[in-house]
């Protein structure tokens, strides 16, 4: 199973934002993270949108989270930006028109497996892959000094 980019973006972003004493602007965050501001808004949008982050402007406005890493799981971002673990498209909520899909028997095991796996990613915190992240050295961790408004 691959991550999308967004979900991927939205870890980033979000462990960024669980260093910072204030808020962020877009384009500070954009530098820190390496990611494209265009991609950013996209990923804040959802993240907002889904009570994760907030963000205010003026002098002391930016971005920021709405709640503790503790409180995010893998799995709700899966789900935020991706619908979900789904193995194939006869299984889960988007179902293609295949005549057998109230008999086939292996659309009721790829979806219990789906079913398995989305929740067990939501039993994994972004508070403990962030713990784990930060034990390790990164040559690709961003040291950007860039001032948010």
């Amino acid at each position: 199973m691959k991550l999308k980019t967004d979900v991927r973006y939205a870890v980033r972003m979000l462990f960024t934002l669980t260093g910072a004493d204030k808020p962020l602007s877009m384009a500070c965050l954009a530098e820190k993270t390496g990611i494209a501001p265009r991609a950013i808004e996209l990923v804040h949008s959802a993240l907002k949108r889904n009570g994760l982050a907030t963000s205010a402007v003026g002098s002391k406005g930016g971005i920021s989270l709405a709640v503790p890493l503790s409180e995010i799981t893998l799995g709700r971002l899966v789900e935020i930006f991706d619908g979900g673990v789904e193995f194939f498209v006869c299984s889960g909520k988007k179902t293609n028109e295949c005549p057998d899909k109230e008999k086939c028997a292996m659309r009721t095991v790829w979806n219990g497996l789906s079913d398995r796996i989305q929740r067990k990613l939501n039993s994994i915190s972004l508070e403990e892959i962030f713990q784990e992240y930060a034990k390790k050295p990164s040559k690709t961790v961003r040291k950007a000094a860039c001032i948010s408004k």
